[in-house]
């Protein structure tokens, strides 16, 4: 199915109110598509525990083979980035951790590293409190980290701010903040460039206007609700709480974090 006609068929699910229809058919054919691929991955790690189907679509993509080998590649791309140079036991966080898809990962490329994961959805982290050993799972709860401050070496999102409405957007940047060592990093991924024709010409007119829009959606988090941001406008944001060491602009850099924007940034030095 072509871009514009699965826009079209989108849109006419949103006018006539029945998006969350929409999202269930999606859920039930990538089911069917995925079956016998899922199964004949599965027999290839025998020992690994992959989250149920409807956990999967939720939170990533209901394909056993991405979950497992993008979350690996997601891993070891934020390793390399150099975030956790020169540190023999850093203290890492997945915030919003989902199915535990990546740092599941970091805990196994980084033995000594001290690992966490977080997420609004209490019943993803019951679940990799269950099948995910070596890294410690907790639920957030009113918009708070349940963490001291100045605690974590690296804090990332990936694709977090994507699905968190716009109003929230600061709560979170001064979250991060805290939680994060003087000389931490934290790495987020957001919807750039590359996925401004998932818009209308109407969302992409307020988006050019605000800098951001958000398809929203009655429940917090969930895939339905896509936060788009223009980059000149988050870089403005993020200088407002810290200093950008690196950025990777999702159309330029297809092959970073599956074509999202890409940002590192660091706590402010204090003028002196």
């Amino acid at each position: 199915m072509n871009t514009y006609l699965r826009r079209a068929i989108k849109n006419i699910f949103k006018f006539l109110g029945a998006t969350q229809l929409l999202n269930e058919l999606n859920f039930r054919l990538k089911q069917l598509q995925y079956s016998n691929q899922n199964r004949n991955y599965q027999k290839t790690l025998k020992r690994f525990v992959f989250p149920t189907d409807r956990a999967l679509f939720n939170t990533f993509q209901l394909n056993y083979k991405k979950y497992y080998e993008d979350g690996h590649l997601a891993a070891n791309e934020m390793i390399q980035w150099g975030a956790l140079t020169n540190l023999s036991s850093p203290v890492i966080l997945d915030w919003g951790c989902g199915t535990g898809r990546v740092i599941r990962h970091i805990q196994s490329l980084k033995p000594n590293a001290i690992c966490y994961g977080s997420d609004i959805d209490c019943e993803s982290i019951h679940w990799c409190r269950k099948n995910i050993d070596h890294v410690y799972f907790d639920c957030i709860e009113n918009q708070t980290l349940p963490y001291p401050s100045n605690y974590f070496h690296l804090v990332y999102g990936i694709s977090v701010l994507t699905h968190i409405q716009q109003d929230e957007f600061f709560i979170w940047l001064i979250e991060l903040k805290r939680v994060l060592t003087p000389t931490g990093r934290a790495i987020l991924s957001t919807h750039g460039s590359k996925y401004f024709h998932q818009l209308t010409t109407k969302e992409k007119n307020q988006l050019e206007q605000d800098g951001v829009f958000t398809h929203l959606f009655k429940e917090k988090g969930h895939r339905l609700m896509t936060t788009y941001f223009e980059a000149h406008f988050l870089k403005k944001q993020f200088q407002t709480y810290f200093d950008i060491e690196h950025f990777w602009e999702g159309q330029q850099h297809p092959e970073k974090m599956g074509g999202q924007d890409v940002w590192i940034l660091k706590q402010k030095i204090p003028a002196t």
